[in-house]
């Protein structure tokens, strides 16, 4: 198996490209380290934890407050002496005086200076000094989930441009810990209630993201790991449901968990009060109720998206679009994919009928601003219309059994609750995110989900020759001009030639549809083409005398799709050269 390795906290397209060189791609034993000696240090950093965590009381506790306070002062102290560093904060639980000994991890930001070559010679200099740090003492974890580095310029476009980040580092402008240099964050421009809504529920995605391995066939984490993580995440679900459907800010996980049982059923309340109980007990023997804890957690993400979409998109004015829903034939890339999609159809309808209403296999289309993640070209979702609360073993089950069909096509998996929110089942291992989807904010995925069949068995979202209308927030319009100035920004680096074959083509098909696009905005109606073949018909009639070496390269790039030998390379500098004029 391949995967690329990249550094997740990439904040600029152009900058991902210029990393492109240190990207790995590594297969299965081709690891830096083996399996055993990955284990075994998991095991013993586990025992270790499980130490600390169960002798976190008076004089231990003493201790181990010192050995924390100890390993941020001498952070600190190594990284203020990098040239370039602007600033220092401790952020997140630590910052807020939420410590678990033993399981919480010391999180830091370092702003540095806006210095071109010598501004990213620092950012690294900053990484460095940060892993050796984790190498000495665990407490400082990986790099590339506790730290954060960024330039003062990349601070201001991720908090104008990113829901998660203007969330927290809005949260940061109230609870981040000044360590060092000036307080740039708390500069940052202040925000009203309204204008976090929507920043608020993509911190739900990163929950959602965490409790990712607890539905997937591969949690194996201790149990005291796995009850801190779902009082974390409960916590945090909370807080947001009660700062988005009520109006109340919580400044603590303790202090969302107490507030919200007032708003929640009886039996969901005694499941909050285990919860609280986990952290005091955590490493008791008594058993997760994860099936209930899911459950609740889905409650208030569902619950917390649809008041959000009350608030932000309610009353915004909306551009009208339309899709062509492409036929079966024209979505599957070969008989193969077609037959093994039939086998996942029959599997899932034999499976898991009590639990669900509708199965609908629908084609994937995104507008994000990760320019460089294109998995929904010519890719599928799997829409379920969950019936019945599914138990995690049977979600288990249904996440295996996608897995095992999304060759050479990937298909994603949503569970689409009350028919209004979509939770997606899959983690994108590489940006190590995940989508909570809801009608405002993904109203294509809702229009061809809609579009489709009600009933078992599996439905197809089949050709018309009637397109679907919708209506389209005036944010998209403003996502897809950022994506257009993006793309321009990556095709004027050279290292987009540095791209594997099929992710440059997969990239050439979204970023050809943003561009088109863009240039439609001002229309009274727009038209979104949503498989590579539709892309290629909206180019041609563009720019028709490109028509003889774009299908060449369709045709190529159908063959590198299934895996097939190829010479879709040779299009990469003409493919290129028509999107700088696109």
């Amino acid at each position: 198996m391949f995967y690329f390795r990249t550094k997740q906290c990439r904040t600029d397209d152009a900058d991902v490209l210029t990393d492109i060189a240190d990207m790995h791609i590594l297969s299965s034993n081709q690891l830096p380290e083996s399996c055993d000696e990955v284990l075994m240090k998991s095991s013993v950093q586990d025992l270790i934890q499980r130490i600390v965590v169960s002798t976190s009381f008076f004089p231990f506790s003493y201790f181990y407050r010192k050995v924390y306070e100890l390993s941020v002062i001498v952070a600190s102290l190594l990284l203020r002496r990098v040239d370039g560093v602007l600033a220092i904060y401790l952020r997140r639980g630590l910052a807020k005086g939420e410590i678990v000994y033993g399981l919480s991890d010391i999180d830091l930001a370092v702003i540095v200076k806006d210095d071109g070559v010598k501004g990213q010679s620092t950012k690294k200099r900053v990484r460095a000094i940060y892993n050796n740090l984790s190498r000495l003492i665990p407490l400082f974890g990986s790099g590339d989930k506790e730290l954060g580095v960024y330039s003062y310029s990349e601070l201001l476009k991720l908090f104008n441009d990113y829901g998660f980040y203007r969330y927290r580092f809005n949260e940061g402008k109230y609870t981040w810990r000044l360590l060092f240099g000036e307080d740039l964050v708390r500069a940052l421009p202040e925000l009203e209630d309204a204008a976090l809504y929507l920043p608020a529920t993509e911190e739900l995605k990163t929950w959602w993201a965490l409790l990712n391995g607890e539905i997937s066939s591969a949690s194996s984490s201790p149990l005291f790991q796995r009850k801190y993580l779902w009082y974390k995440a409960c916590a945090e679900a909370s807080k947001i449901y009660l700062f988005i459907y009520h109006g109340k800010n919580v400044g603590s996980r303790e202090a969302a968990l107490t507030q919200v049982k007032g708003y929640l059923s009886l039996e969901q309340s005694r499941h909050i009060d285990k919860v609280q109980n986990y952290l005091k007990k955590l490493t008791s023997k008594e058993d997760l109720i994860t099936d209930e804890l899911l459950a609740m957690f889905i409650t208030l993400v569902s619950k917390t998206f649809g008041e959000m979409e009350r608030k932000v998109y309610g009353d915004s004015k909306r551009k009208k679009a339309m899709v062509r829903l492409p036929s079966r034939r024209e979505l599957v890339a070969d008989d193969d994919q077609d037959k093994s999609i039939e086998e996942l159809e029959q599997a899932l309808t034999s499976e898991f009928g009590p639990y669900l209403s509708s199965v609908t296999l629908i084609p994937q289309v995104e507008f994000d601003l990760d320019i460089l993640s294109n998995s929904d070209i010519d890719s599928f979702n799997l829409a379920l219309h969950q019936k019945d609360f599914m138990p995690v073993e049977k979600l288990k089950r249904l996440c295996s059994l996608v897995e095992k069909h999304s060759r050479p096509q990937n298909i994603e998996p949503f569970l689409v609750v009350d028919g209004n929110i979509a939770f997606s089942l899959q983690l994108d291992r590489i940006h190590n995110s995940i989508k909570i989807k809801s009608p405002g904010a993904c109203p294509l995925f809702f229009a061809l989900f809609t579009r489709s069949s009600s009933q078992l068995p599996v439905s197809h979202a089949e050709a018309s020759a009637d397109p679907i209308m919708l209506n389209l927030p005036s944010a998209f319009e403003e996502t897809v001009r950022k994506r257009a100035d993006r793309i321009n920004a990556i095709i004027s680096n050279k290292d987009i030639y540095k791209l594997q074959t099929l992710d440059f083509i997969k990239f050439f098909w979204g970023a050809a549809r943003t561009k088109l696009l863009a240039r439609s905005l001002d229309a009274n109606e727009i038209y979104i083409p949503i498989t590579s073949k539709q892309i290629f018909e909206a180019i041609i009639r563009s720019s028709p005398g490109d028509s003889n070496w774009l299908a060449a390269m369709h045709g190529e790039y159908l063959k590198e799709l299934r895996g097939q030998a190829s010479e879709a390379y040779r299009f990469t500098s003409s493919s290129v050269e028509l999107l700088s004029l696109v």
